[in-house]
């Protein structure tokens, strides 16, 4: 069913594009296939340095009556491309979507239909199916599979679920756009916006889950989560900056756990080597054990 014109809110859906050339066609006809209609795709091209700037323009030809925003920059990094965005967006509700991810036709619409039904909530997640570099289908849940993720928890309790254990694929998010004016922008001190952006959204308890599959999360070699040693060291620094700045905005085993990455973070300021790299993957691993057995007993 195709929601009607006078219930159906402009959703503005932002596309940070780097290097995606590859994907970018595929993920704008996802967004062109949407049965919820009244939308806008904001596209802002990163500084790539492959041929996404043509094949975009001869998307965007090619498909006239799609309502399109395409502009294209020096290379900033995601979060302050991500503001900018925001910035410039006419819609009620935002949704974010990778350049080389895909929504499911009914994306949009069953995100919306269930935020207008749980008016509390400022802001609702979904799952992925993962796909690979050649949108080959690998798994039906990119949170069950990649995280590990708990359904049951996530309903009932999101908040233990993914401070303890981090499961959020990036297409299957959509919020009110007031939400930015709520909890800020994206912090642009940050190459990494997920973790710090969504501790600010557990803390006030304004995120809820929605147990279906919304989008296609593609892997591949140039995701940033499996890039070289080097850069997962980084990234784990990221991670324990976000965890330690939001820490007393929990409580009990929830602002523990932020608390004790002041450990991984004396170890990700040193210059990075190999010992400090497993050293830091080392205490990753057993502090997810030690919240994977809280998890499963409460």
């Amino acid at each position: 069913m195709i929601l009607d014109s006078i219930n159906s809110p402009l959703v503005s859906i932002l596309v940070p594009l780097y290097n995606h050339d590859k994907y970018i066609n595929e993920c704008l006809d996802s967004l062109k296939k949407q049965t919820y209609k009244n939308i806008e795709v904001i596209v802002i091209n990163d500084g790539s340095t492959d041929n996404s700037d043509v094949i975009i323009k001869k998307w965007i030809r090619n498909n006239p009556n799609v309502n399109i925003n395409y502009g294209s920059q020096k290379n900033i990094g995601v979060t302050k491309t991500l503001n900018k965005m925001i910035k410039i967006s006419e819609g009620e509700y935002i949704a974010l979507c990778a350049s080389d991810d895909v929504l499911l036709n009914d994306s949009i619409q069953l995100r919306i239909k269930y935020l207008k039904e749980n008016e509390n909530y400022m802001a609702v997640i979904g799952d992925a199916n993962v796909i690979g570099a050649d949108s080959e289908f690998i798994r039906e849940s990119a949170m069950k599979s990649l995280y590990h993720a708990n359904y049951k928890r996530l309903k009932e309790n999101i908040t233990d679920e993914l401070v303890l254990n981090w499961s959020v694929v990036g297409p299957t998010f959509l919020c009110r756009k007031s939400l930015y004016s709520e909890v800020g922008m994206y912090d642009e001190s940050l190459t990494v916006e997920d973790r710090e952006f969504y501790l600010r959204l557990l803390s006030k308890k304004i995120l809820c889950f929605m147990p279906k599959t919304v989008a296609k999360y593609r892997v591949h070699d140039t995701n940033i989560s499996r890039k070289n040693k080097q850069s997962r060291f980084s990234i784990y620094k990221q991670v324990s900056i976000s965890n330690l700045k939001h820490a007393n905005s929990f409580s009990k085993i929830n602002k523990l756990f932020l608390k004790s990455h002041i450990i991984d973070l004396a170890i990700t300021n040193k210059k990075y080597s190999i010992y400090s790299f497993f050293l830091v993957r080392a205490i990753r691993a057993i502090r997810a054990i030690i919240s994977k057995l809280y998890l499963n007993i409460i």
